[in-house]
């Protein structure tokens, strides 16, 4: 019975995985890269909304420091095209003149889902984004 433990502590012992990989870890490299936008909740506002098929749609690029770039601007009559993103808190943030604008994201099911967080909407809206290059 003792040699029967000693195996079975040996066994776990050496399977471990001496890298450690924290789950935001593993989230950062899943989102880092280029997404395109795809698809786009639209909801006239008595929850009947259906995703829509976008055509050539706009870009974002996540990379490793924390940054994200859009091929539009992020920001209502102004030309900002890059903000930060906290992965963590699964949300991106720029500065814009009049106001912050933040978009909580999430990744399901190989897609990133992204919708706005300040300003919300008031009825459902989203954005869907494929991945096109790492």
């Amino acid at each position: 019975m003792k040699n029967l433990f000693l195996i079975f502590l040996f066994a776990t012992i050496t399977s471990c995985s001496t890298t450690f990989n924290s789950p935001a870890d593993l989230d950062t490299k899943e989102i880092t890269g280029k997404w395109q936008l795809t698809e786009a909740l639209a909801d006239p506002g008595d929850g009947s909304g259906t995703w829509q098929t976008v055509e050539n749609g706009r870009t974002l690029e996540f990379d490793e420091n924390g940054m994200v770039y859009s091929s539009t601007s992020f920001c209502y009559g102004e030309e900002i095209n890059e903000a930060i993103f906290d992965d963590s808190e699964k949300m991106i943030s720029s500065n814009c003149a009049d106001r912050n604008v933040e978009l909580s994201y999430e990744l399901k099911e190989g897609k990133l889902f992204v919708t706005p967080h300040n300003p919300g909407c008031v009825e459902a809206c989203g954005s869907k984004y494929s991945k096109i290059e790492n």
